[in-house]
């Protein structure tokens, strides 16, 4: 089993579902960090989803806000895991204003 850390990055979040990160065919992605940080001066908010291939559909943080020019870090010190084709997701409700970054170990 190989293990690899990877980093999937989105600019630019939009208002609509994002698919930041995908697990693949036969891999298991454990999450370690998400990072959104908002790039304008006005306050927006966040959700993370995750869109599960089997099983139900849940929200990590729902409506999250992030102050302008500041950053919110998801699951800090906990850790997700997304098995395979899971999506995780997020959106904004303030088109453009959010960029993320979620880091993750990979096994396949």
């Amino acid at each position: 089993m190989a293990n690899t850390f990877k980093i999937d990055t989105k600019s630019s979040v939009s208002t609509s579902g994002n698919n930041v990160v995908t697990a693949g065919g036969s891999s298991t992605l454990v999450i370690l960090s998400i990072l959104i940080a908002n790039k304008t001066a006005a306050s927006a908010q966040a959700d993370v989803f995750i869109n599960k291939n089997s099983g139900d559909d849940v929200f990590l943080v729902k409506n999250a806000p992030i102050p302008g020019g500041s950053s919110l870090e998801i699951i800090s010190g906990s850790k997700i895991i997304l098995e395979s084709s899971d999506v995780l997701q997020i959106t904004s409700n303030t088109a453009s204003a959010l960029d993320a970054a979620v880091s993750y170990l990979e096994q396949t």
